[in-house]
């Protein structure tokens, strides 16, 4: 008699881990297929396309920098109110964008995951990774402006990729335990808008990181989007950065990322049926 296969199902965790890189790896182009269309329908069927993408943070800009600017005199660490509000709506509405989308992906693809075994973390993570077009293009525009008013620097290129990782890992780990909590409870989106608005305002998107007391700038790494919006304009200024406020950061969006993947995981298999 021949050899025959078996299927074990084990329930270490290590064990269910590994099964779970190798599903992600074999629904790969699953995930790409995720991730032209979140991009298709955003573009697709809008008359300007992505001049939205560039329309939208000029269009802040102007306006914080004629309220905040030259009617409130906000502080703006010696930028120009243009590139001051610019550096931080760039990453800030991606940002904001992906984290509200990856949201609201479980519910948005009720259909489909209720009928079709996959691996559910392929649509917020296609949702996040789609969200890179979005930044490149405001990205491109941040560096274009900067070099225009002469403040462009050598130093926003190399501190992009790392500013990158901090913003994509609290955006999805965020973004997991927003997803399976909508699942569960429908509610949740409607509070979704609200904790956006929340953390815009805890973060240095409208002032500047010198504003905040003494003790907001103690744990300010908590929030990593204060450190990547910083960076930016320190990178604008040509000055030193904070090391310990961008290490901390970094370490603190991976423990968000890895805490809302166990989040995610602990919930994936009853999201169906809560669909």
């Amino acid at each position: 008699m021949g050899a025959t296969s078996a299927t074990v199902i084990s329930a270490d965790r290590h064990e269910r881990l590994r099964q779970f890189l190798l599903d992600l790896w074999e629904y790969r182009e699953l995930f790409y297929t995720f991730l032209l269309r979140d991009l298709k329908v955003r573009y697709k069927q809008t008359a300007l396309g992505v001049i939205w993408v560039v329309i939208q943070p000029l269009f802040m800009m102007g306006a914080f920098s004629m309220i905040f600017g030259r009617v409130a005199q906000m502080p703006h660490d010696e930028l120009p109110y243009t590139l001051f509000y610019l550096a931080a709506l760039v990453p800030w509405n991606t940002f904001a964008a992906s984290l509200s989308q990856s949201a609201l992906s479980m519910e948005a693809n009720a259909q489909l995951i209720s009928k079709v075994y996959f691996p559910r973390f392929v649509v917020p993570g296609a949702i996040v990774f789609s969200s890179f077009v979005d930044f490149a293009i405001g990205w491109a525009m941040l560096n274009l402006v900067a070099v225009v008013m002469g403040y462009w620097h050598w130093t926003l290129l190399a501190m992009t990729p790392l500013l990158v990782l901090i913003q994509s890992a609290m955006a999805i780990g965020f973004g997991l335990v927003l997803a399976a909590l909508n699942a569960q409870y429908r509610d949740v989106k409607h509070a979704i808008s609200f904790l956006v608005q929340v953390l815009m305002l805890c973060t240095p998107v409208i002032y500047p990181m010198s504003r905040l007391p003494w003790w907001a700038k103690q744990v300010a790494f908590l929030n990593p989007m204060a450190a990547v919006i910083t960076t930016y304009r320190a990178a604008l200024q040509g000055v030193a950065f904070d090391w310990p406020l961008i290490g901390l950061s970094l370490l603190a969006s991976l423990v968000y990322l890895a805490g809302g993947f166990w989040f995610f995981r602990k919930r994936e298999s009853r999201i169906a049926d809560l669909l």
